[in-house]
């Protein structure tokens, strides 16, 4: 009796997995959610999002060595991220950080609204905005940003920030 009763205890808790496991899948969408935001472009009204279009760019290769220890310091180079490249002075933690978006996420050169959450961004010269640290702007049709740390406590950096977009935007 006491064997019967254990093997009933089992079915019943596989039967509570395995319709939890179903429930779980059938709430599952059959296709994936789209990102959508700076780095990716909206999805079109009848469909899917576009497929890249373009060549991927190597963000390391867009400031050379000399340009980036020059505001910086001594750092063992760049090192490629997911979308572009971020240099660092072990020494200081001084740091330079470039992200290059994908080719329409800054359609006919124009930058995607700021988004609302990180507050008003402050307009700039030459299509420049600074949100949050970092400059925004339009290499091409791509969005980029670029942050470059020395200072954590005043906009002493925007100089030079807006040296480097100049030198990343000839490059792109």
């Amino acid at each position: 009796m006491i064997l019967l009763a254990r093997t009933g205890c089992r079915r019943v808790a596989t039967a509570t997995v395995a319709l939890a496991m179903t429930l779980g899948v059938a709430g599952c969408p059959s296709t994936p959610a789209t990102p959508t935001g700076p780095d990716r472009a909206a999805p079109a009204a009848g469909g899917s999002a576009p497929a890249p279009v373009g060549e991927e760019v190597d963000g390391c290769s867009l400031l050379t060595d000399a340009e980036v220890t020059e505001v910086i310091g001594a750092n063992p180079g760049g090192v490629p991220t997911s979308a572009g490249c971020a240099w660092e002075n072990p020494q200081t933690s001084h740091s330079v950080t470039l992200h290059i978006g994908m080719p329409g996420t800054a359609a006919e050169g124009a930058l995607p609204p700021a988004d609302p959450i990180l507050g008003e961004p402050e307009e700039s010269v030459d299509g420049i905005r600074f949100s949050v640290g970092e400059a925004e702007f339009a290499g091409g049709d791509r969005y980029c940003t670029l942050r470059v740390v020395t200072s954590v406590v005043d906009d002493r950096d925007r100089s030079t920030t807006i040296r480097l977009v100049g030198l990343v935007r000839d490059r792109l």
